[in-house]
């Protein structure tokens, strides 16, 4: 999936326009009939004007915390098995 959203930031003098770019995919493999492995990533870079506030920092939802620049990653792998 891929997501492109152009934020409006108005509170200085002169509207700022940062873009928020990001990217998500996700694999399932069944390693057995009950047993199944799973990977997850996303990705998000922002870019257009900055606004020297922390709309200026990407951030992941399910992330900690906000990334200390304009770029973020988070990975997640899981095992499932049915009972």
């Amino acid at each position: 999936m891929y997501t492109y959203t152009r934020a409006d930031f108005s509170a200085t003098p002169g509207a700022r326009h940062p873009t928020y770019h990001s990217v998500g995919l996700m694999a399932d493999y069944l390693l057995s009939k009950r047993t199944d492995v799973d990977l997850q990533g996303m990705y998000q870079h922002v870019g257009g004007d900055a606004t020297g506030s922390i709309l200026d920092a990407a951030y992941v939802a399910g992330a900690e915390n906000v990334s200390f620049n304009r770029s973020q990653l988070l990975l997640r792998a899981g095992v499932r098995h049915f009972f």
